[in-house]
């Protein structure tokens, strides 16, 4: 996935509205502001993205903006896209302040749950050691054997080999 360049991050960040209710973050490694967790505006490749609903986006797709499209086939209908410096500063502030007003009035997402740890992977059978009952085991019968050779050494060397 192309990452924007500094001339695209530099007109995603001139048009974040300042807004105490905006968040700067990132998707996907590309900045973007969110909004009760929801992104509204942030930038795709070199181009900037705006969530202006399905409806507005659907009006204002002409020319040099059209509906987001991250996918061949996977559009995003409630997003417009436009090329970096293909509008100007104050059309797409404007509309950055629409989407952030737009998409406040979406439900909040809830906060991901941090991933539990994974479980360390068992170690394969070739390298696995025996586990305690087993080794307990051994150490039983060795002693018993040690015991075995101390009370009679003519039977410890018949089990000899």
């Amino acid at each position: 996935m192309e990452k924007p360049n500094a001339a695209t991050v530099d007109y995603y960040e001139r048009n974040v509205p300042e807004d105490p209710r905006a968040k700067k973050g990132q998707m996907f490694g590309h900045p973007c502001a969110f909004v009760n967790g929801n992104m509204f505006f942030g930038t795709f490749a070199q181009t900037v993205v705006v969530r202006v609903g399905a409806p507005r986006a659907a009006a204002l797709a002409k020319g040099k903006v059209r509906i987001f499209e991250p996918m061949a086939g996977r559009a995003w209908k409630e997003y417009i896209q436009i090329d970096a410096g293909a509008m100007k500063d104050a059309q797409l502030r404007a509309l950055a302040l629409e989407a952030l007003e737009a998409t406040a009035l979406l439900p909040a997402k809830r906060a991901a749950k941090a991933a539990a740890p994974k479980p360390d992977k068992p170690p394969s059978r070739t390298t696995a050691r025996p586990a305690p009952a087993q080794t307990a085991r051994k150490a039983v019968k060795a002693a018993a054997a040690a015991k075995a050779a101390k009370a009679s050494p003519r039977a410890a060397a018949k089990k000899a080999p």
